[in-house]
Formats: C-alpha cells, structure tokens, sequence
C-alpha cells in the first residue's frame, strides 16, 4: 500500500515562471461615503485606523453641513476604513465608486469605478468629491488605482 499525496497550486521553487505573484483576493467592502462635497481641497488617501480619526474626517466633511451627515461607528479591531479624495475639482461631479478592492503582494488595490461621461452636465461650481470605504482589516499599505 503506498501513500499519494498531491499539492494542488503548490509553488514551485524550480520554475523559471513563479514570479511569487499570488493571484489577486476579492476583499468585500462597504461604502460609507461617497460625495461631492468632501472639504478636502488638496488630493488625499489616508488609511482610517481609529474612530477618533474617523470623526475628525467627518468633522471636516460636515463643516459646511447643517445638519451634518452622521458618523458610522466602526470596529476598527475588525476594520479599516479608507478614504480617497482626489482633490479640488472645477466643475460638478458625483462622487466616486469604488468598482473592487483586492488584496495582491502584500498591498490592498481600490480600484476607482469609470466616470461614465455626463452630457449636459455643465456647472460652474467647486467640488472635492471622496469616497470613504470599510474592509476587514488587513494591515497592508493601499494602493489606488483608475481606469
């Protein structure tokens, strides 16, 4: 009687191939914000990792707010939350979606969503859209990325 047994998927040391390059994980995540008034002028992408944070993010998105727009409670020992605001904008828009995060070769990709072309939307107003995220906690830098 002889013993069989087979590693499906096991890396292998002696392929030229193996980059070491896992394939891509789907994370779920859940949208907490997405606005086009966020009050971040300047492009910002900052890892959320306390609730205090948190409040001080929305503290600055409701500050021209009445009323403002209330601040999830979130368990950071289980998440973290994402923010990306790309900055003052000279015209009207929504605010951006987020099409996937994924996590691949230690980092977490959050995938920006295509901007579908607005006709007859003109405007003269400033926006600074954002997008705020929650995902199960990783403890890995983020890295943004557009179509």
């Amino acid at each position: 009687m002889g013993v069989f047994i087979h590693c499906k998927n096991a890396p292998s040391t002696n392929n030229p191939n193996n980059t070491g390059n896992p394939e891509p994980q789907d994370l779920a995540f859940t949208t907490l914000l997405s606005d086009s008034q966020s009050n971040f002028k300047e492009s910002t992408q900052q890892l959320i990792t306390s609730q205090e944070k948190l409040n001080s993010v929305f503290a600055t998105v409701n500050s021209t707010r009445m009323p403002g727009i209330p601040v999830p409670e979130v368990n950071f020992n289980v998440y973290d939350v994402f923010m990306y605001a790309p900055g003052e904008v000279s015209h009207g828009v929504e605010g951006p979606k987020v099409a996937s995060v994924t996590k691949q070769d230690e980092t977490v990709i959050v995938k920006l969503a295509a901007k579908e072309p607005q006709e007859g939307y003109v405007t003269t107003v400033m926006s600074q859209p954002c997008v705020l995220i929650k995902y199960k906690k990783q403890g890995l830098p983020v890295v943004v990325k557009t179509n």
